[in-house]
């Protein structure tokens, strides 16, 4: 492994860690600390995830007309300014609603500009002349990058299992410090030299470019359209759903945490295991079948496991979701030319997490009116119908990977 992934790798287990703390501090802020009921907890969770639907394609502009080592790092830097914030206001009283709201819009705003920029710089690290070359190792690079990412998020989730014993202030400062040693990180991936001055253009025009290229490959298309009912399904009731359950369970912070650390689990078991035996030729089939999979799933939790049981479909959840996730964006790094890499990196991204902020609405309406189990079932019964549609369709599972450029 070389020094300039080295450092790729640390820097985006930072800002994963970071996220794998707010992954928990913010719904357990919501539900505990300012005592909100689920309709509410729908709108925090969905604070951070709408500010994608507005700046998330703006954000893979900026990846694909800068240096998206220096758009990372500059991002990174003002989530951590939120988090600041939100640590030197607590420090003078409980945050309210509004408060959680701006907070979390904030850390949107912050992420939009971070994802594209981020995740473009995995050609950078995975080309230099001594490692593989050609489509298979894009999809090695992408698999060490799920394994920082949910690496990160575990070690933050661990931590912030220890809500209940140090404190919302201590996990905030934690938050802080690794996300300036994150920018440091990405800042040292910025080239020294760039090209010259390029012509002049609308961001729309090039949102309008990025979308164009997107549509015209049929694979390309179909992954969007799938991410988008993943983020609006499995995301959403992910996100609100997982919560309540665990205040259902009466167990407090630390199981939810531990609920989240079984998913994460799963999804290094997954990542590891892909690291070994690769991706294969063929992912659309990979991706279609753990739909499959994700449906079966929730119908299963919705039958009300014991608390044991939970957390072992939590981790079996991981397994499934990490596979389609690699897959996924292992697609996008291939299909995607360098030119427009950014704007199609956003495009999925918006895709994904615009489509979860509509979802986290969707559910907490729905769990506030009917039970959370019922919320699970319909996710479930939405998912084999999407499945049995994309079956038929056969543009993404008919996709092959070629073994080199």
């Amino acid at each position: 492994m070389t020094a300039r992934l080295s450092r790729f790798l640390l820097g985006y287990g930072g800002t994963a860690l970071a996220t794998g703390l707010q992954v928990i501090l913010l719904p357990w802020i919501a539900i505990t600390v300012v005592d909100l009921p689920a309709l509410h907890l729908g709108w925090v969770q969905a604070s951070v995830l709408l500010p994608n639907l507005v700046f998330l394609l703006f954000g893979g502009v900026l990846a694909d007309r800068r240096d998206p080592a220096l758009v990372a790092g500059l991002a990174c830097l003002g989530l951590a300014l939120c988090h600041s914030a939100l640590l030197l206001y607590f420090s003078y009283r409980v945050p309210e609603l509004p408060v959680l709201l701006l907070y979390g819009i904030s850390l949107g705003t912050c992420t939009a500009f971070l994802q594209p920029a981020r995740d473009n710089l995995v050609h950078r690290s995975a080309h230099p002349a001594e490692t593989r070359s050609g489509h298979s190792g894009v999809q090695h690079t992408v698999t060490w990058m799920m394994l920082a990412q949910y690496g990160g998020q575990a070690i933050g989730m661990l931590l912030a299992s220890r809500f209940d014993q140090w404190g919302l202030e201590r996990l905030l400062s934690i938050q802080v410090s690794v996300l300036l040693v994150a920018a440091v990180l990405l800042f040292s991936l910025r080239l020294s030299s760039r090209e010259g001055p390029r012509r002049r253009q609308l961001p729309l025009t090039l949102i309008v470019e990025g979308m164009t290229q997107a549509w015209q490959r049929p694979a390309l298309r179909e992954l969007i359209a799938l991410v988008a009912f993943n983020g609006f399904v499995h995301i959403g009731v992910f996100l609100v759903v997982l919560p309540l359950l665990a205040e259902d369970y009466g167990r407090g912070a630390s199981y939810y945490a531990t609920l989240q650390l079984a998913f994460i689990a799963g999804t290094v078991i997954a990542t590891v295991t892909m690291l070994r035996r690769g991706q294969g030729q063929e992912p659309g089939r990979g991706i279609l079948m753990c739909l499959l999979y994700s449906a079966a799933l929730l119908v299963a939790i919705s039958f009300g496991p014991t608390p044991l049981g939970l957390l072992v479909l939590c981790a079996l959840w991981g397994v499934v979701a990490a596979a389609s996730a690699a897959l996924g964006r292992a697609v996008v790094q291939i299909l995607a030319p360098e030119e427009y890499r950014s704007r199609i990196i956003s495009i999925y991204q918006l895709a994904l997490f615009g489509s979860a902020a509509l979802g986290a609405l969707a559910a907490g309406v729905v769990s506030e009116y009917a039970a959370p189990f019922t919320t699970l079932r319909w996710a479930g019964i939405a998912s084999l119908l999407a499945f049995a549609v994309l079956l038929l369709s056969g543009d993404l599972r008919r996709y092959r990977v070629e073994s080199h450029d």
